[in-house]
């Protein structure tokens, strides 16, 4: 890793020895002049006359000697005498050159808008394609969608940025563990349903892995047409992203980074006040007939002391202690970039420093990129991509990320406001205060946190290499070669730690618990390597007005990955790092598995006069995962588009329409992502036999083999509509699609003559997803004020069309069946609370109908649930559990996006959302049950039915857990996750010219944003986006930024 992370620095170092020492400022070259200097000034403005605001100057022939306007389109630059032309160029215009004069020293230029349909450029798969020539469904996020926005991990920074673009947070945003996945077009199979994603034509890298201000632009292939060349793992979309290449030009160096300031985004509304915790706890007993367990005299003690003396009488609030207020996050990227004409390079460098917002999930990440490009021939070229992490994690952040237990299980919630978290006076971390409470809630959730000794952290590293060849032999034919490896590696080390608990009393502090363990050292060392090779060919021509392109290529690749695991328990010494410190040995275990792939594939794109397009994609892919016979899958899909605004009969219309195009598309893409990478084939594990009494070693099958299993195959049909009307102020896209995946693999009912091996999966399931995608766009200007408007959605209904025939797979509250969407929610429902004696009357009336009633659920008595019996069969039993919603995933997702630009300044706004969306949200932090131990929420206590508030009660009365019959699966616990967020707010200041010059600076720019403003509505739990899974709170950042060029 180390000598991978310096090639790129040598690189450097020689190119920049190898270069004209130059100094590129905003203004002016600062080079010894000729004696004939000149020094040239003059504006650069639009077609409309509105100043073009970092436009470049430069002399022609002499790209190092340049300058850039002002905010009032405004430049100065000092020429030879001898130059006669400036090169003008600017993003979104067209490049002008214009003549110097001898007689004049000023230079006025107009730039023509660049910014249609017509010319913006789009990454595809192997190319890349004017979107205007798109037969596909394909979105792009530029890099000024995440320029100066304080994100450190892409895939939260993509929500709303793209219609038909889903992600979700699945348990917490830990800092290295942050658990967002990202869905195209809905969820289509039954298993893995994540897109690839692509990195400079390298697979196998996450979305957390890159830099976000690395990125140049993001690509997402929706359609078949789009994604065909990806084959065999495209059937869920592509993800394509383009990462920052250098340009002839001088070298430039560039510092950006922010500071954030970051909040909980939403607390739980707890029980603090302990007298009253221990009052609803003894009424939870008694209404269960059960003895209170806290005597009065306690509760006079905590309400009479009235916080006088928090330590030994505290009402805690345990989020004042394991959250920080605020957390500083740091993120400092350095980048380096230019060229020559023959040699073009971009190395960035990036810090990362997350102390978490959880105490001890402290996070670092050191990370580096280097693109270099050497053009040898003209007709040949080689480069290198070189990129790499390395993580550093508290080990105990595991804790805090989904399925930990630091606020869940034996953390947090299981604390109660009568315990002394922890006394500053002493130093010391303490338990429960009252002895009445013992043996019951001494769980601290700072020992969740302190788990493991700090001085050994989770180190994670990745190193990516990827060397290319670029060969045009002849005129339109482009040959492409390069090769890729990819090593990642996880290694983490768990020394046991723990410290005494005390009780608190006026006389000083009482042992409660000794903070002694058994030491141990616990290791687990991960590590994958994937490697790739590819080779390319494409061919352009052009005959008449037809323009053709061929693309033929192969590739191979192969991936490895392996894990080990041991302990040593009872270490000589606590301090000893060596495994061979511990004295008791533990267990051993460790596996790999491996799987290649090799593929073949082609495209032939076609143009008729830029009116008629039409597109054909073929893909081979074959597979370790499956038996001979089964392995190759072949994915073909075509495209076509009319270009309706380019015919004759459309020239009356050219004065309001700029651009209409109707596009078509149908194909077949595949899913190679198995549960097993051995299904077909049988597994065996070693096993015990008796044989003459005697216990003799051997082997067992442990998973039945299945030859047949082959691709999951979707098929899909995309039509859509691209339009420009208003000189491109206006410009949008409407897509409508049908997406069937077939073959998937599920686990169908077997006879139990199967013995105890696993049953393989087989290639029986079918799904269907339907949807439309809107997205469009407004760009204007009004007087020196330029703005844009942007809203996206997408809306996608899904449906399971083949599963187990009349069997449906019931999995806790969630149901899967024919006809009905994956993971629909399926609980008894609430026909209403018990609230007074007309009630009771009605519950004994329908006993009288049926004795046996209430044989599966309990009586209702007052303040309790009564559920309904869904079905009218006379009976209350688990057949009358309904279907709810419409599965995990919400059916509508969107986006709003405004940007304003004045003079300096510029102020964007991201909202994100998602439609009606039922999920399923009881755990510790919402239920309708007291446990002993264990925290309460306040919103429910104050809530809940009592005598004293029969009607005004919106929950039923509580219980302690002994008695969960108001607490069992039914739609009281099924909320609408609907919501409205604001994403960002961010204000930019650009400083002019003028100051920037006086320190050579090129560019400055300071910024302010703020993440996750706010969310409508209000959700029961802490965020709807994560719903029922409690880890890492969501976060709120305010954060300042620069941006400095030299």
């Amino acid at each position: 890793m180390k000598r991978l992370i310096a090639l790129p620095l040598i690189l450097a170092a020689g190119l920049q020895s190898a270069m004209p020492q130059t100094d590129d400022s905003i203004a002016e070259t600062h080079v010894t002049p000729p004696v004939s200097a000149r020094l040239i000034t003059g504006t650069v403005t639009d077609t409309a006359g509105e100043p073009v605001t970092g436009a470049v100057i430069s002399v022609n022939g002499k790209p190092e000697v340049s300058a850039m306007a002002d905010i009032d389109g405004a430049f100065s630059i000092k020429i030879d005498s001898r130059d006669s032309k400036l090169n003008i160029s600017a993003v979104g215009y067209y490049p002008a050159s214009v003549n110097v004069s001898k007689s004049k020293d000023t230079v006025d230029a107009v730039l023509k808008s660049s910014m249609s349909q017509l010319d913006e450029v789009i990454v595809v798969g192997y190319a890349t394609q004017k979107k205007v020539d798109l037969t596909g469904a394909v979105s792009s996020v530029s890099t000024g969608a995440l320029e100066d926005r304080p994100v450190t991990n892409v895939t939260n920074a993509l929500a709303g940025l793209a219609a038909g673009l889903t992600v979700t947070n699945s348990g917490g945003n830990t800092p290295g563990y942050e658990s967002q996945s990202i869905l195209v077009r809905g969820q289509g199979t039954l298993n893995n349903s994540a897109p690839l994603v692509v990195v400079d034509g390298m697979t196998g890298i996450a979305l957390s892995d890159i830099n976000p201000q690395d990125i140049e632009n993001i690509s997402i292939l929706k359609d078949a047409a789009s994604a065909a060349i990806y084959g065999s793992r495209a059937a869920n979309g592509v993800i394509l992203i383009t990462t920052r290449h250098g340009s002839e030009r001088a070298p430039r160096v560039t510092y950006s980074g922010n500071v954030s300031f970051e909040t909980v985004a939403k607390r739980l509304n707890l029980v603090t006040d302990y007298a009253d915790f221990m009052e609803i706890q003894n009424a939870a007993l008694i209404v269960n007939g059960q003895a209170p367990r806290f005597s009065q005299g306690k509760i006079d003690e905590w309400r009479n002391d009235a916080g006088r003396n928090p330590t030994i009488y505290p009402n805690t609030d345990w989020q004042n202690h394991i959250y920080r207020n605020p957390s500083v996050v740091q993120n400092h990227n350095l980048t380096v970039t230019g060229g020559t004409a023959n040699v073009d390079y971009n190395l960035s460098f990036g810090y990362i420093n997350n102390p978490g917002m959880i105490y001890y999930t402290d996070y670092e990440r050191y990370q580096l990129r280097s693109n270099i490009n050497v053009r040898i021939k003209p007709w040949l070229s080689i480069g290198t991509n070189l990129f790499g992490f390395l993580d550093s994690n508290n080990p105990s952040s595991e804790n805090a990320a989904e399925g930990g237990d630091v606020i869940f299980g034996s953390g947090a919630f299981n604390t109660v406001p009568g315990m002394t978290l922890y006394d500053p006076a002493t130093g010391l971390y303490g338990g429960i205060q009252n002895p009445e409470e013992e043996n019951v809630s001494n769980f601290n959730p700072y020992r969740r946190q302190w788990f493991y000794d700090t001085d050994y952290p989770t180190k994670t590293k990745r190193g990516v290499m990827k060397l290319y060849a670029e060969l045009r032999p002849v005129k339109g034919l482009t040959v492409r070669g390069s090769f890729a490896c990819n090593y990642w590696e996880r290694n983490v080390e768990q020394h046991l730690t723990d410290r005494n608990l005390y009780r608190f009393t006026f006389d000083g502090p009482v042992l409660l618990r000794d903070g002694s363990v058994r030491t141990y050292i616990r290791r687990y060392n991960y590590k994958n390597f994937f490697r790739s090779s590819e080779l390319t060919a494409d061919y352009s021509i052009n005959i008449s007005r037809l323009n053709a392109t061929l693309l033929a290529g192969m590739s191979q690749e192969y991936n490895k990955y392996d894990q080990d695991y041991y302990i040593k328990y009872d270490l000589v010494d606590p301090s000893l790092g060596a495994i061979d410190a511990g004295m008791t040995n533990g267990t051993i275990t460790g596996n790999y598995n491996e799987w290649a792939m090799r593929s073949y594939f082609g495209r032939l794109n076609l143009n008729w006069d830029n009116k008629y397009l039409l597109e054909a994609n073929l893909r081979a892919d074959g597979s370790s995962k499956f038996a001979p016979g089964h392995r190759w899958g072949y994915f073909p899909s075509v495209s076509a588009g009319w270009r309706i605004s380019q015919e004759h009969f459309m020239e009356g219309a050219a004065s309001w329409l700029d651009h209409l195009k109707l596009r078509a598309s149908y194909g077949s893409l595949g899913n190679n992502a198995t549960t097993s990478y051995y299904m077909y084939q049988s597994l065996f594990a070693t096993a015990n036999y008796i044989l003459n009494g005697n216990i003799a070693g051997g082997l067992a099958q442990t998973v039945l083999a299945n030859p047949n299993l082959t691709w999951e195959k979707t098929y899909m049909t995309n039509i859509g509509l691209d339009f420009a009307f208003l000189h491109n102020r206006l410009t949008g896209s409407v897509d409508i699609y049908n997406k069937d995946t077939k073959g998937i693999l599920i686990s169908l009912p077997a006879p139990l003559e199967h013995g105890t091996s696993i049953v393989p999966n087989r290639n029986a399931g079918e799904v269907n997803n339907k949807g439309f995608e809107l997205d469009i766009n407004w760009s204007d200007r009004i007087g020196r004020v330029t703005y844009n408007v942007g809203f996206n959605m997408g809306f996608v209904n899904n449906k399971v069309t083949k599963f187990q025939g009349d069997v449906s797979s019931i999995s806790g509250v969630y149901k899967t069946q024919e006809g009905r969407p994956i993971n629909q929610l399926y609980v008894i429902t609430v026909d209403r609370i018990v609230r007074d004696q007309a009630d009771l009357d009605y519950v004994q009336k329908l006993v009288d109908a049926n004795p046996d009633y209430f044989a599966t659920y309990q009586r209702p008595e007052l303040g309790d649930f009564l559920y309904r019996d869904a079905n009218g069969d006379g009976t209350l039993d688990t057949d009358d559990r309904v279907e709810i919603g419409h599965g995990t995933l919400p059916r509508l997702t969107y986006g709003f996006s405004l940007g304003l630009e004045w003079n300096n300044f510029d102020f964007s706004v991201l909202l994100q959302g998602t439609g009606n969306h039922q999920v399923y949200y009881n755990n510790q932090a919402f239920r309708f049950v007291t446990v002993m131990g264990q925290s309460l929420i306040k919103d429910i206590t104050d809530n809940a039915w009592t005598p004293e508030n029969p009607y005004g009660s919106r929950y039923p009365i509580l219980r302690n857990s002994a008695n969960s019959r108001n607490n069992i699966a039914s739609d009281a616990f099924v909320h609408n996750a609907a919501y409205l967020r604001c994403k960002n707010i961010q204000l930019g200041y650009n400083v002019p010219q003028k100051i920037t010059r006086r320190f050579y600076g090129e560019h400055l720019k300071r910024s302010t944003s703020i993440d996750y403003r706010f969310t409508i509505p209000e959700f029961p739990g802490l965020d709807p986006e994560i719903g029922a899974t409690v880890g890492y709170p969501a976060v709120r950042q305010y954060s300042i930024g620069l941006n400095i060029t030299f």
